[in-house]
């Protein structure tokens, strides 16, 4: 027999936990924690040493080859004032475009169809306007700079003000022309660079160390094709100057108010010599400027030139991970499209390699059984969705994706059913009414002819048959049932003139069309039509750039389809367990699904092109010839931009 208090004790005891509990496996790590922070170690160092480390090199030499001072080339080369010189120029003049330039990186395209779109979606983002305005401030220290270094005789021609003891407020007219020079040259390599789209990275083509500007090939193209800019920026800045001084200031001039303002510093501006002969009477000031121009442009495109160039070669970082196919795997998860590439481009790789090492790796990532879901399921999902939303993208031909339908209303309550009949209650007499008597019934009808039951039947039909009725007295009992008359509704000419401009628009429109009609008519032909083909040439769709806006992430797309191709095919004698296999049908749905769609845009594109007929070619009809060649160079350029994807799967 067992005692109570073995009893009780039996009862406390606590069964042993069992350590084979299921545990969950875990997931992929994210981007951010094992592939971004590597891939930003290896651009850090790009940026730099090579980057800074070149474009400092340049300033340096620039420095040494233009300096104005008397002494030689290789004197200035090992003088202490040249390096200090350099120095700053490059830390006032390079280093905030590059800086800029790597604030504002973003490899999200935004392609526009036509110029006039272009400059227009890029004006209305903050980091144009801030580059220009960055531009600007740069080339007005880089002036500074050049009139602190330069001799004492050449800065006392160039002060603020004139040296004048009767007006000694007049602007000194070599500085006006300087600082407008640099400042012009700013807002043109600021459009340019616009026009270029650089703020975007280009991975069209596969950046190599060949085509580094440093290389004596490229460097002597970049030189030709600055200095080529820089002299048709500066004749223009030179005609618009002229102009400027021929017509716009004297009409400054003569305006009450701006003319007390502007006359004390500009007043001597409009006299002198002719405006034809100021370029030949100052022509040291002319090579001054287009030198200074020149000299800063150069550093700034030698500069852009190799962020262009550096910044989207491959960034193999996986290699120096203890699992190297996981930090690949880990890196597609990102959202930034910068990374993403990176990810699969070091993939494609991986994937291509025939070497031991790089089998190893794909039998370690089709075998995964470490994180849930598998690497190989993680890499299949997020391809195919990248796939997929660029497959929507195309065949929204680029646009957004359209708001949603809003939400349908909810249904109407239902009625009540109607109460049920029942039998009123009479509270009226149910017998016969006594017979009315003879003279009763004469009053009855003396009454029925005079005016008061009248006017109340007229007022009850709303005034209609008589119309005094506001004017006959009525009692209250008879006013209650008049009713008010309903308000015709608006015409369509009464909402119009309703909604009709105001005088003060309306007088500005018709300004503006008087003044277009005088321009119009006494405009000479030619310039009419320079004009006209600068308008068209301004608004014109490109075929290529419409391309270019539904395939805006064409070459990530073309990274994905080799990377799934050459993996699907490894697979056939690398994936021992099948886990490939499933997949597949999916992944050729997807390739085929974009191949005929991109195959159907390319026959419709191909369509917009009709070789010149041989009477065409007969008549030799400039412009039809030229518009035809045109259309041919626009579709061949949207052939190349279909095949970066179409030709990879």
């Amino acid at each position: 027999m067992f005692s109570t208090q073995n009893a009780a004790s039996s009862s406390k005891l606590t069964p042993i936990k069992s350590t084979l509990t299921p545990r969950t496996s875990p997931t992929v790590p994210p981007a951010s924690q094992t592939f971004e922070p590597l891939v930003k170690s290896v651009l850090r160092h790009r940026l730099v040493y090579n980057i800074f480390a070149y474009s400092a090199a340049f300033s340096l030499a620039s420095n040494v080859l233009f300096s104005g001072d008397d002494i030689g080339v290789f004197s200035r080369l090992f003088s202490l004032s040249t390096w200090l010189v350099a120095l700053l120029t490059w830390l006032v003049g390079v280093l905030p475009v590059l800086v800029l330039r790597k604030v504002y990186l973003t490899p999200n395209p935004a392609p526009a169809s036509s110029p006039s779109t272009v400059v227009a979606s890029a004006f209305a983002k903050a980091s144009i306007r801030h580059s220009v305005t960055t531009y600007i401030v740069s080339a007005i220290l880089l002036l500074t700079l050049d009139l602190l270094n330069a001799s004492s005789d050449e800065s006392r021609h160039v002060g603020i003000f004139a040296h004048s003891r009767k007006h000694p407020y007049y602007l000194n007219g070599r500085f006006i022309f300087l600082v407008l020079a640099q400042a012009w040259f700013a807002v043109t390599f600021a459009f340019r660079n616009v026009m270029l789209d650089r703020f975007v990275l280009r991975w069209s083509t596969v950046p190599t160390t060949s085509n580094m500007p440093y290389t004596p090939h490229n460097f002597a193209k970049l030189m030709v094709t600055i200095a080529l800019f820089a002299l048709v920026t500066f004749t223009v800045f030179n005609a618009a100057l002229g102009l400027t001084r021929i017509f716009v200031l004297p009409v400054l001039l003569r305006l009450p108010i701006l003319r007390s303002i502007l006359k004390p510093f500009i007043g001597h501006f409009v006299r002198g010599a002719w405006t034809l002969t100021l370029p030949l009477r100052h022509f040291a000031l002319e090579i001054r400027a287009f030198t200074l121009g020149l000299t800063t442009l150069a550093s700034w495109e030698f500069a852009e030139s190799l962020f262009d160039i550096c910044i989207p070669q491959p960034a193999p970082v996986a290699n120096t991970t203890a699992e190297p196919i996981t930090t690949l795997i880990s890196g597609i998860t990102s959202p930034d499209f910068m990374f993403l590439h990176f990810a699969y481009a070091e993939l494609r790789d991986a994937a291509l390699d025939e070497s031991a090492s790089g089998a190893a790796r794909r039998v370690a990532l089709f075998s995964d059984q470490k994180f849930n879901p598998n690497l190989w399921n993680t890499l299949a999902r997020e391809s195919l969705i990248r796939l997929g939303e660029d497959y929507q993208t195309f065949l929204r031909r680029g646009k957004p994706v359209p708001p949603s339908p809003p939400p349908a209303a909810a249904a109407p309550a239902p009625l009540k059913p109607a109460a049920p009949p029942s039998t009123p209650l009479l509270r009226q007499a149910i017998y016969k009414t006594p017979r009315q008597s003879p003279l009763g019934s004469m009053l009855d009808v003396l009454a029925s002819n005079s005016e008061v039951p009248k006017t109340g039947d007229t007022a009850a039909d709303g005034g209609a048959t008589h119309p005094q009725v506001h004017e006959v007295p009525l009692p209250e009992l008879f006013r209650s049932t008049v009713v008010a008359p309903v308000a015709a509704p608006l015409s369509g000419s009464a909402v119009a003139a309703g909604a009709s401009p105001t005088a003060s628009s309306t007088l500005s429109t018709r300004v503006k069309q008087e003044c277009r009609a005088l321009l119009i008519k006494y405009t000479p032909l030619r310039i009419k039509e320079a004009s006209a083909r600068w308008v068209e040439w301004w608004t014109r769709e490109r075929v290529n750039k419409a391309a270019e806006m539904c395939l805006p992430n064409r070459e990530l797309d073309g990274l994905v389809v080799e990377v799934l191709s050459a993996l699907v095919c490894v697979s056939l004698t690398e994936d021992r367990y099948g886990v490939v296999q499933r997949d597949i049908p999916r992944i050729l749905e997807a390739f085929l699904s974009f191949l005929s769609a991109l195959e159907e845009y390319q026959l419709e594109i191909r369509g917009l092109y009709n070789p010149p007929t041989p009477e065409e070619i007969a008549q030799g009809d400039a412009k039809v010839l030229e518009e035809k060649e045109r259309m041919r160079i626009e579709v061949a350029r949207t052939s190349e931009v279909i095949s970066i994807v179409a030709d990879r799967e």
